[in-house]
């Protein structure tokens, strides 16, 4: 039986308290310092330490799940790399590209696997319209609309780190969003536009966004992100994986191709027979059925696996660097109020 811990109580639970309840992995020990996180591992039944160091360094363990905030990635990737534990990191892999990179050369150096936590590519309906586009259900790809618009609860901006720059919907959200775009079309962004607003809140940070992406054979994305108005767009809301948001019957995601369109997650697929073309005829529509699963589950399941069995992770360390290189792009646009193209292809893996 594999031996992990779980570095960090606030997404982390969802993990622990999983793997508490399966005979494949022993969840050995966690990490927290706050009262929450000690009533948490109190549930959980296994140790807790203030000191995450201190954890690694006195059991032993085939791996490590890290959901620390942004800026600990480096230093708990490296305190694992050094004792040969496998890690698994939450998203992003690192607030910086240098940083990023940094931890994928530690990785590498000491022999140990780097999984990055984008578990949205281990949901079935992700998949499942990854391969109807890829396979070229729609035709030639020409466009995608995506939004994610929802409404946070107020108590969720008492924390100071969430009302300031680096704390706003984009590095928290749209990298989920940019991540499964990347993964459904398997293309890579070539041009960014951005304008992004804090007229909501009034706070550093942003609270909205618009986005124009440019992929690279030439199809175009809108993206909208707000964390801050009340509307049932956005796939925490649709896609109903997690009991702490209220479920919305609602599309967020929109493909659009030469042969036809579907939207997400509806999985509704519209098109003409060649016979009946064009606006004076009905549309043919089908619904495309997915078994959904609990992406979470998967996620820790498949690091297992790769730990286990050497599976090639789904993410990467240099594809999670790709995902983050466009949000920075996306950051740096709206910044300087100029369009930029992403020129940096060495992180994605072939």
């Amino acid at each position: 039986m594999m031996r992990v811990a779980v570095l960090g109580l606030n997404h982390g639970y969802t993990f622990a308290s999983q793997m508490v309840q399966s005979d494949r992995v022993k969840l050995v020990a966690v990490a927290g310092n706050d009262e929450q996180s000690i009533q948490r591992a109190n549930e959980l039944g296994v140790p807790i330490y203030s000191d995450y160091k201190q954890l690694l360094q006195t059991n032993h363990l085939d791996g490590a799940i890290l959901t620390l905030p942004n800026q600990l990635h480096l230093e708990a990737v490296e305190a694992c790399a050094k004792l040969g534990i496998h890690v698994l990191v939450e998203k992003p892999i690192a607030p910086t590209i240098e940083e990023g990179r940094a931890m994928i050369d530690l990785c590498k150096s000491h022999h140990v696997h780097l999984l990055v936590g984008h578990h949205r590519r281990l949901a079935e309906n992700v998949l499942e319209m990854r391969r109807l586009i890829q396979d070229g259900a729609i035709g030639e790809l020409v466009a995608v609309t995506m939004t994610c618009a929802l409404c946070k609860d107020k108590a969720y901006f008492n924390e100071s780190w969430r009302i300031e720059k680096g704390g706003g919907p984009l590095l928290i959200n749209s990298i989920h969003d940019i991540d499964t775009l990347r993964f459904v079309t398997g293309q890579e962004v070539t041009n960014v536009y951005a304008a992004s607003r804090n007229r909501i809140r009034g706070n550093q940070v942003e609270d909205s966004a618009s986005i124009l992406l440019e992929l690279e054979d030439g199809a175009t994305v809108t993206y909208f992100i707000t964390d801050g108005i009340p509307a049932p767009w956005a796939y925490d809301l649709n896609l109903n994986e997690n009991d702490r948001f209220y479920h919305h019957e609602a599309d967020c995601y929109a493909f659009f191709g030469t042969k036809g369109s579907i939207s997400f997650p509806s999985m509704e697929h519209y098109s003409y027979s060649d016979d009946a073309y064009g606006w004076a005829h009905p549309l043919q529509k089908q619904t495309h059925s997915v078994e959904k699963n609990d992406p979470f589950f998967a996620e820790w399941n498949h690091f297992l696996d790769v730990i286990e069995n050497e599976v090639q992770p789904i993410i990467t360390g240099e594809d999670a660097l790709a995902t983050l290189e466009v949000l920075l792009t996306i950051q740096q646009s709206a910044a300087l109020k100029q369009t930029i193209a992403l020129k940096n292809k060495t992180y994605v893996q072939e």
